[in-house]
């Protein structure tokens, strides 16, 4: 278990490394993880993971809720694997999975046919996708839990199935 004074030497040491400047010197403990103002034009500051010390640069596009949302949910500014097990709104799954999904054979950029080869891959469930980014889609993401559209895990891609990063 890292401590405190820890993150702070991690975050000191990538902000000396990567030239990035302290906005706010306050830390935020949101229980796993402290949030430190601290990055460059695009990043509104990094976490520090409480387990490993692991530091995940946060960007600027979504707000301070949504990167801890995001985070809390295993969604990483990295390449990650989702995994649907439950669908309810198959409709509304298919429409925001057309954009975010990458995986598929190679014609399907025509969407008529990527939404019959989305259904088709949730006929049987659990199905997966990706190694994708998708952080930028995180607040499509809370909607979707919010609305039950679909049950969702989402893992890093070199985990095997059942192992959901926590």
């Amino acid at each position: 278990m890292m401590t405190l004074e820890q993150a702070h030497q991690v975050v000191q040491i990538y902000a000396e490394q990567f030239g990035a400047v302290w906005s706010d010197r306050t830390v935020i403990d949101r229980g796993g993880y402290w949030f430190f103002g601290v990055g460059y034009v695009g990043s509104c500051g990094v976490i520090v993971d409480k387990t490993d010390g692991r530091l995940s640069v946060m960007g600027s596009a979504l707000s301070l809720d949504d990167c801890f949302w995001g985070h809390e949910h295993g969604f990483s500014p990295d390449l990650v694997r989702l995994r649907i097990n439950k669908v309810n709104d198959q409709g509304r799954t298919i429409e925001l999975l057309l954009h975010l999904v990458t995986d598929g054979p190679p014609r399907q950029r025509n969407p008529s046919l990527k939404r019959a080869w989305l259904a088709d891959r949730l006929r049987a469930l659990p199905c997966e996708f990706g190694p994708d980014r998708l952080w930028l889609s995180i607040p499509a993401f809370r909607e979707a839990l919010q609305q039950r559209w679909f049950e969702f895990d989402v893992l890093e891609p070199r985990e095997e199935l059942g192992q959901v990063r926590q």
